[in-house]
């Protein structure tokens, strides 16, 4: 495989300035039926196109790595894959939903692949990267409208997408959406007229009836009970609707990929923190994003994540007039460790630290932080040869001795490689993909004291070209599993 790029998929994303993200992703000031550059149409094409936002020349992932696997395997795999607690592992888990591929052979239908990687991106909140892939895949057949209406409703910039919707006002399945579209469009007088014929026809629920009623304004003695459904039936429309009637349904109580709406601040300052430290734990937000979302206001309150907006202002504050520096990382620091959001923390200030003329004790905290990023290899010369550290910084091992059972496996991995015979009956018949997903389960199971998945999951990344991101997990491993 190719060299990877020190950019996670995210990150690359969003710094590509590509026409796929323009079309759908900046338009606030447009009008909703110019938001859509999607088509619909009935695909009777036998060609299995490559579909994907990244290239392969910033993945090196081939665009056959999923040409000879099963459908049914990799389906069951992404529904049941875990958002993994190692932030290499979860950038590339975001590399092979995002790269240019080709779908299995078997593939049942057009672009059922392609439904997969989409629902896996909504299962970790990575709605924008979902709404640019749906776009570069445009045309998409008719079956997937839903899906789409359903993405776009989740983006923090609220655009439906409606244009496919009023190409298919006949589906009885889309006329909440139909509605909605309409009322959306200014077309006051025909949303009400379509809901009053619903009303007749009975392909709405009373609780969509409901909704839609206050969200006309056309009536508002309406039942509230029939207006609360439980939290985890509320569909990405209806969470639109109660926010547009002014009973809004706070999105930290949702699955994850209701929380990219309050990276706006139209919910508040609070929601949108909240929402870009849940973000942050799956990979699903670029961290220049989060910090300016950290130092957008100063705290209010004590505690908590409000702690933690603190020590991230008066840090970034001191680095910029080197006043109190040291005893303002070692606050962060002190708050930081004892999170979950100690991984974001290091790539938002690792590296600038880390070029700052610290105490020692300062200094190794940050060479430690520094681990647990892309920027790795600038602490080569930091650690003593014959620190595993430094093999795993430098590429030479050549000096390390360890001293347990976990550094012993790395060093065997990164010395003496081999290729389990399961990997390598899978690699001969062609399916690569399936290959690395194993690999990063094993690992998951690694980091829970199973060493023999440990040592083979690695062994696996290290000798199909992954040797950065195994690298990678492995110091991830020393920082924050040992």
């Amino acid at each position: 495989m190719a060299a990877q790029s020190p950019l996670s998929a995210i990150d690359w994303l969003s710094k590509a300035n590509n026409k796929f993200q323009r079309g759908m992703l900046e338009t606030k000031n447009v009008d909703v039926e110019k938001t859509n550059d999607i088509q619909v149409s009935t695909l009777n094409s036998n060609e299995y196109q490559a579909i994907g936002l990244l290239p392969i020349y910033v993945t090196g992932i081939p665009t056959t790595i999923w040409r000879n696997s099963s459908f049914d395997d990799l389906e069951y795999s992404f529904k049941t894959m875990p958002t993994f607690s190692y932030s290499p592992i979860q950038e590339l888990v975001y590399s092979l939903l995002l790269a240019e591929a080709r779908p299995p052979l078997n593939e049942p239908s057009r672009y059922a692949f392609l439904e997969v990687r989409l629902d896996k991106l909504l299962n970790y909140g990575a709605v924008d990267p979902a709404i640019a892939l749906v776009e570069r895949a445009s045309p998409v057949p008719e079956r997937m409208i839903p899906q789409l209406f359903d993405i776009s409703m989740l983006s923090s910039n609220n655009f439906p997408i409606c244009e496919p919707v009023f190409q298919n006002t006949e589906n009885r399945e889309l006329q909440a959406e139909l509605i909605y579209c309409y009322a959306r469009k200014g077309d006051w007088l025909t949303a009400h007229l379509i809901l009053q014929t619903e009303k007749v026809l009975g392909d709405l629920s009373d609780h969509e009836i409901s909704l839609l009623n206050r969200y006309l304004e056309v009536d508002f003695n309406v039942d509230l009970s029939v207006l609360l459904p439980p939290p985890d039936s509320i569909t990405p429309l209806e969470y639109r609707l109660y926010e547009a009637i002014g009973e809004p349904i706070p999105a930290e109580y949702l699955p994850i990929q209701y929380s990219q709406s309050d990276l706006s601040g139209e919910n508040g300052w609070r929601a949108q923190v909240i929402a870009a430290e849940r973000l942050s734990l799956t990979g699903a937000i670029p961290e220049n994003q989060i910090l300016g979302i950290y130092t957008n206001h100063s705290p209010g309150a004590s505690g908590g994540m409000w702690e933690r907006i603190k020590v991230i202002n008066d840090l970034d504050a001191a680095l910029d007039d080197k006043e109190n520096l040291e005893k303002s990382f070692q606050d962060a620091w002190e708050v930081f460790k004892q999170t979950n959001q100690l991984t974001v923390f290091a790539k938002l200030f690792g590296l600038r630290v880390f070029e700052e003329n610290l105490s020692p004790k300062s200094k190794k905290i940050a060479a430690n932080l520094l681990l647990l990023t892309n920027n790795f290899k600038i602490t080569e010369g930091y650690w003593d040869p014959s620190d595993i550290r430094f093999g795993l910084t430098a590429g030479d091992f050549s000096q390390v001795k360890v001293y347990d059972e976990t550094e012993k496996i790395i060093l065997q991995i990164f010395t003496e490689p081999s290729v389990p015979f399961l990997v390598e009956q899978k690699l001969n018949q062609g399916k690569l993909g399936e290959v690395i997903l194993n690999a990063l389960l094993q690992f998951e199971l690694g980091i829970e004291g199973n060493l023999k998945d440990f040592s083979e999951s690695l062994s696996t990344l290290n000798l199909i070209g992954l040797e950065t991101t195994a690298r990678r997990a492995a110091l991830t491993h020393l920082v924050l599993g040992k």
